[in-house]
């Protein structure tokens, strides 16, 4: 089973971010306070990936994103 920084970097590299890109956003410090937070707060960690990542397009994006997070409330 994955577990929640697995989860994570699996959203980020099937959203067209490179692995590089993905253990970056992953060692934000905000991002692992978000992940070690229970439960998880989607809003806040969406938060804290988009502000440690280069997205800009969004739309669909956080739809999913808030999908798979969502069962950590």
């Amino acid at each position: 089973m994955l577990d929640r920084s697995q989860h994570l970097k699996l959203f980020l590299t099937g959203s067209g971010d490179s692995m590089e890109d993905a253990d970056l956003v992953l060692s934000d410090e905000f991002v692992q306070d978000e992940l070690d937070r229970h439960p998880v707060k989607p809003d806040r960690l969406f938060k804290a990936v988009r502000r440690a990542s280069h997205w800009t397009e969004l739309n669909s994006k956080e739809d999913q994103f808030l999908f798979v997070f969502g069962r950590y409330r």
